[in-house]
């Protein structure tokens, strides 16, 4: 018999099955390293998921936050919540347990905190079972120093049907609440309530840029000839021609920063007549112009100095009906309207005035594509197809004027 020290001896010089020792051994490193890895990137995803969520519902809570300036924290936090869950709703092994926005309105702005943790795959194994995440953001409600706004709104008939008068005057009496609510707002709305003509009041019977049909007026204006019904200038030379016997909307309002008087107007619209959209367009753009026929607009050169903006809204829910035959509007030429609205539209914006415009319920493929070039952008065109649709419109467009952006 082989002592044990013999033994012992012989164990050491064998070499046997070293090579599987070593390889058993090395596997768990490589396993916990692998599995490490994976849990790594799937943290880092979780991460970068929960930001982005984060983010858009952030934004969406300041959007709302600019048409509903009295909604409270917890109200955003509600809105946030939902789009937030709607967008991680893949994401099954992230774990949110808190969720916060706050205002703070004297430094308008947002912050949304996040706590939440994921559950570990690989590294639960070492002890590990969860890794806590945090994330938080923050949006400003900012505003250029001084804002001017006209509303080219559509008054037709056809805004008697489905609602739609009711729904756009909540929609404008929403942003004008947005911009005019704030104790810090520099803002002015004008009001341009279109349907085959404009009504610019009978107090500006007299005016020196109005050529005054007679005592029967009733406020009612036509179209300069061409090109001076897409043009700002030369009232003195070419007047703007009064029209009787016409079916004339509710009166524009200039820009003001009133808003009783600015919701007032709004409630009172009424509906009915034709649509010729550049009627209400070039009188918005009046609205907007520092020279007669009205003055409260400031000097576009004055704008850079004081880090302003105009900018002008168009509203329809149908194509052009009507079109010029100068002075009235009696044509029923599409063509013609068309083109003016498109011609008008880059004279607008050659005057460095943003335009947004809307479309409620269009179906003329036609007239919407007019619209969305109309715009300064594609993004400040909305398609509207219902009640809802429009609200979000115009606090999209009430958000974007205030300039509410992501500051982290």
């Amino acid at each position: 018999m082989k002592s044990i020290s013999t033994l012992l001896a012989a164990f050491r010089r064998d070499r046997r099955g070293n090579i599987a020792i070593m390889f058993g051994a090395l596997i768990f490193v490589i396993v916990g390293a692998s599995g490490a890895a994976i849990d790594f990137m799937r943290i880092e995803r979780a991460r970068t998921a929960l930001a982005e969520a984060g983010d858009a519902a952030l934004l969406a809570a300041a959007r709302y936050k600019g048409s509903h300036p009295n909604a409270s924290d917890d109200e955003l936090t509600s809105i946030a919540r939902k789009l937030f869950d709607g967008a991680m709703k893949e994401e099954q092994d992230i774990n949110v347990s808190a969720f916060k926005i706050s205002f703070n309105g004297a430094a308008s702005t947002f912050r949304l905190d996040i706590d939440a943790d994921i559950d570990l795959l690989i590294m639960d194994v070492a002890g590990f079972d969860k890794q806590a995440l945090k994330t938080s953001a923050e949006a400003r409600l900012g505003k250029p120093p001084y804002i001017e706004l006209a509303m080219a709104l559509d008054v037709t008939g056809s805004m008697n049907s489905k609602g739609r008068l009711s729904t756009l005057k909540t929609a404008a009496k929403d942003l004008i609440e947005s911009l005019l609510s704030y104790e810090s707002a520099e803002a002015k709305i004008g009001v341009a309530p279109f349907a085959q003509y404009v009504n610019v009041g009978t107090k500006h019977g007299s005016e020196a840029w109005l050529s005054n049909p007679g005592p029967a007026w009733q406020g009612c204006v036509g179209s300069r000839a061409y090109p001076f019904n897409i043009q700002d200038n030369d009232y003195s030379s070419v007047k703007v021609p009064g029209v009787n016997g016409a079916i004339c909307p509710a009166q524009l309002l200039p820009l003001t920063d009133d808003k009783a008087a600015l919701t007032t107007m709004i409630d009172n619209l009424s509906a009915d007549g034709w649509t010729y959209i550049p009627s209400g367009a070039m009188w918005a753009w009046s609205l907007l112009s520092p020279q007669a026929p009205f003055t409260e607009g400031v000097a576009y050169e004055s704008l850079k100095d004081i880090n302003g903006t105009k900018a002008l809204l168009i509203m329809t829910d149908g194509d052009n009906t009507r079109a010029p035959d100068y002075p009235t509007h009696n044509s029923t030429s599409k063509v013609l309207a068309n083109n003016l609205t498109k011609e008008l539209c880059a004279n607008i914006k050659a005057e460095k005035i943003t335009v947004y415009t809307v479309a409620f319920e269009v179906t003329d493929t036609t007239i919407k594509s007019i619209l969305r070039d109309c715009a300064t952008s594609p993004s400040y065109y909305f398609d509207a197809k219902d009640a809802k649709t429009l609200t979000a419109a115009f606090a999209s467009i009430a958000a974007s004027l205030r300039n509410i952006s992501l500051s982290r």
